[in-house]
């Protein structure tokens, strides 16, 4: 099912931080999200998580509004990885994991053979097998981030939405994320994804979305939406565009636009 907006603004106290947003993002594609600080990109993730109230304008899924699903339906659809998530309790990972299968199980449910395969398939993609048994609380930052976002994929939802997912991760493990990505959207989910980095954007997207002062500036492929011209209105810097070892092309900043 597409995840949809039309005509969409967001105001948060007395700033409009989104105004005339539209967009479609596709199932089995990773879209990147990307603008300078301020551009209203959590706030567009948010909304497509139905987190956030609209001035005007809607977001659906698959036509439906997603204001108006049940919040069952709604969980497990919708996965959503915020850039600053918490835990409350000092649990086990593994117990941590499996919380993301509370809206497949009926209340007070034990955990089913299907429950636990989640589980552990969610740990291995995202590299946190290994401490299954470790409370929260001894991980470190990118180890927490990682376990957090295997508690959403355990969900096995239709769409992922994470904000800044890399931020707290070394370089290794961002790459087997965006890999791990790159193949949840192979079997047909949809992935949305905060970015700062072009670079990675460009390794791992199939599209951009570029936001500045809350108004779409380019959507469309990664290859059309990072170009020079986008990259120079989106946050005012020009790139070099380099090709990895695979042709995909690769766009480096290297200044401040002048005038």
């Amino acid at each position: 099912m597409d995840l949809s907006i039309d005509n969409l603004a967001v105001s948060l106290g007395n700033r409009r931080v989104l105004q005339g947003i539209d967009a479609v993002f596709r199932p089995g594609k990773v879209t990147a999200i990307l603008g300078p600080n301020g551009s209203g990109k959590s706030t567009l993730v948010r909304a497509l998580a139905g987190l956030v109230d609209a001035d005007a304008g809607f977001v659906r899924l698959g036509g439906k509004l997603i204001g108006r699903l049940e919040p069952r339906e709604r969980a497990r659809a919708i996965g959503y990885l915020p850039q600053e998530a918490s835990v409350h309790w000092n649990v086990p990972v593994e117990s941590l994991v499996a919380l993301g299968r509370m809206p497949h199980r009926s209340p007070f449910a034990g955990m089913s053979a299907a429950d636990e395969a989640a589980v552990a398939e969610a740990m291995a993609a995202t590299d946190t097998t290994d401490f299954a048994g470790r409370l929260v609380g001894e991980l470190s930052g990118g180890e927490r981030a990682r376990v957090l976002l295997a508690r959403v994929l355990a969900g096995k939802p239709g769409w992922l939405l994470a904000d800044e997912p890399l931020a707290a991760l070394d370089p290794a493990h961002q790459l087997g994320l965006l890999d791990s990505l790159r193949d949840l959207a192979g079997q047909g989910m949809g992935v949305v994804i905060v970015l700062h980095d072009l670079i990675q954007a460009a390794r791992a997207a199939d599209d951009v979305l570029l936001l500045r002062d809350g108004k779409v500036v380019a959507f469309g492929s990664a290859s059309e939406a990072l170009a020079h011209q986008p990259l120079r209105d989106a946050f005012g810097v020009e790139v070099m565009v380099i090709g990895d070892e695979t042709g995909r092309l690769l766009p480096v900043p290297i200044g401040r636009t002048r005038g």
